[in-house]
């Protein structure tokens, strides 16, 4: 990356999403930064994507359009866009989110400022299918945090200052590494910025540079009790392959492991406050954080509740969750839950009192 203005590959994987599309397309031709090629990846859509795409690659000569012959998997899709890539620096971005039009280039400044960070994220907004804004996600980080420092971190918090759908990788910081074709749906992300971040470090710019888009067809959308079990899953097996290439790490990956049990049973212990709270007003942007669950304002059957309360017993860690687990089970015997409710409405301080962060 020692030129000036490094090709940089915008991928773009796709499937079905001919309704959204248009307006991720947009925004991505109109950045500001000049020298990008555009991959989009078709992975055998059956509705009018094949068509939206063409139309779009005829008016851009830098929209490089794939359509794949049947639907090859997602990991598999998001792969061969890695494999297509040709620049120095790689964008992964969604199909139906929304971009600043200089994500690019303030994200190419910074990794050209910082040789030793190998990829980047700023944070990001929240808008409905719409495009309403619903939330945001704005990380009390430093701009540069070590890789290690980066992967015990977001591993203690259950959450990632490295979005998904505006990650800005350095193609030499990304080498060979790949999604997992096996791998969970929820939570393969992760590995990857891990596997970045065993070698550089990790890079954030503290300004809302795209929007992730919560609808009725986002994969995101799942109750917490429903992700648990790929969250556990899968960093448990990246603790099992770290080891592999970092014998000397048994300390620190132990640690690791008792914190993914840890943050899974908080929350599910969230899952409970939510359940039992009466009505979910959403939160604006300006107005505080609010988690997708919140958004999403599902409601459990008898049979998922009875389930969260089994996983929280799987995952208690120590003899605060056990006293804790203790406390809620009265409550909910009891019927005197507003408290469980009310902390719901505070997560982000109860994050902080936790240490989940």
């Amino acid at each position: 990356m020692g030129t000036s203005c490094p090709l940089v590959s915008i991928c773009v994987p796709t499937y079905n999403r001919a309704a959204l599309l248009p307006e991720s397309l947009r925004a991505i031709s109109d950045q500001t930064y000049a020298s990008i090629e555009i991959i989009v990846s078709d992975n055998g859509s059956t509705d009018e994507t094949e068509r939206v795409c063409r139309q779009f690659a005829e008016k851009d000569p830098r929209i490089r359009y794939f359509r794949q012959a049947t639907n090859i998997g997602l990991h598999p899709n998001y792969n061969f866009c890695f494999d297509q890539a040709k620049g120095d620096v790689i964008c992964f971005f969604h199909d139906d989110d929304l971009y600043d039009s200089e994500i690019v280039s303030r994200s190419v400044a910074f990794l050209q400022e910082h040789p030793d960070v190998g990829m980047v994220c700023s944070d990001w907004g929240l808008v409905d299918g719409n495009g309403q804004s619903i939330g945001a996600r704005e990380f009390d980080v430093e701009p540069v945090t070590p890789g290690l420092q980066f992967i015990d971190q977001t591993i203690r918090a259950g959450k990632s200052a490295v979005g998904c759908s505006g990650a800005v990788i350095r193609r030499a910081s990304l080498g060979s590494i790949r999604f997992d074709v096996e791998g969970t749906t929820g939570f393969s992300d992760f590995v990857i910025w891990f596997r970045i971040a065993e070698r550089a470090a990790i890079g954030h710019i503290h300004q809302r540079l795209f929007s992730y888009r919560l609808h009725s067809g986002a994969l995101s959308r799942r109750t917490i009790a429903s992700i648990t079990q790929d969250y556990h899953t899968t960093l448990n097996r990246y603790c099992d392959e770290h080891l592999l290439r970092w014998p000397g790490h048994g300390a620190m990956v132990a640690r690791w492991r008792t914190n993914i049990d840890r943050y899974l049973f908080w929350a599910l212990a969230y899952e409970v406050g939510l359940h039992v709270r009466p009505g979910r007003p959403r939160v604006s942007a300006d107005s505080g954080y609010c988690t997708v669950f919140e958004i999403a304002n599902y409601r459990l059957t008898a049979e998922e509740f009875r389930q969260v309360l089994e996983q929280m017993r799987r995952y208690r860690t120590g003899y605060v969750q056990y006293a804790a687990y203790v406390l809620i089970e009265a409550m909910l015997r009891l019927r005197i839950t507003w408290l469980l409710g009310w902390v719901t409405r505070y997560p982000s301080t109860f994050r902080g009192i936790l240490g989940l962060r």
